[in-house]
């Protein structure tokens, strides 16, 4: 299992982080044309919940990509504490994934607070777990990989975002 954080600085106040973060307009475009996946879907859009139907492409070595496949996608599901500022998702592999259900799962927090100046300051906290004996750790290491890509293109996409909409 791995543990990963990363925080970033944001030019916005955390009130805007979260107008932005929800809306629909900007996820869309995050996933398809920001982060480039193949499909995107919202399940399930509220105030305070959000579930989506992701299918990344995926950079992963040779081993990792045959057990995957290509077809690989997935369900996230998440919930806003407004009170805490906090984001709780976790990753649903959905039905239709048919042969790789529970391969690999995660779950996580953003955590957006306040730091002065029109700034927030952006805190994600993710926990991996690949359930494949003798390969997990690669698994678990690609996913970092991934995901590490993913968060500094999601980092500048939120960025350019905030400059064309203001």
């Amino acid at each position: 299992m791995k543990q990963l954080r990363q925080s970033w600085q944001l030019n916005c106040s955390t009130e805007r982080y979260w107008r932005v973060f929800l809306d629909e307009e900007y996820s869309r475009a995050l996933y398809l044309d920001g982060l480039k996946y193949r499909d995107y879907r919202v399940l399930l859009s509220n105030a305070s919940a959000r579930n989506l139907y992701i299918a990344p492409r995926l950079n992963l070595p040779g081993p990792v990509a045959k057990l995957v496949g290509d077809s690989f996608a997935y369900e996230q599901h998440g919930t806003l504490d407004r009170a805490n500022s906090l984001w709780t998702w976790k990753m649903v592999q959905p039905g239709d994934v048919q042969g790789k259900k529970g391969i690999i799962t995660s779950s996580g927090t953003i955590r957006v607070v306040d730091a002065g100046n029109g700034q927030c300051t952006r805190t994600d906290e993710v926990t991996i777990a690949a359930n494949i004996f003798g390969l997990g750790g690669l698994i678990e290491s690609s996913v970092e990989k991934e995901l590490r890509a993913a968060w500094e293109t999601e980092i500048s996409f939120f960025q350019r975002w905030l400059k064309e909409k203001a």
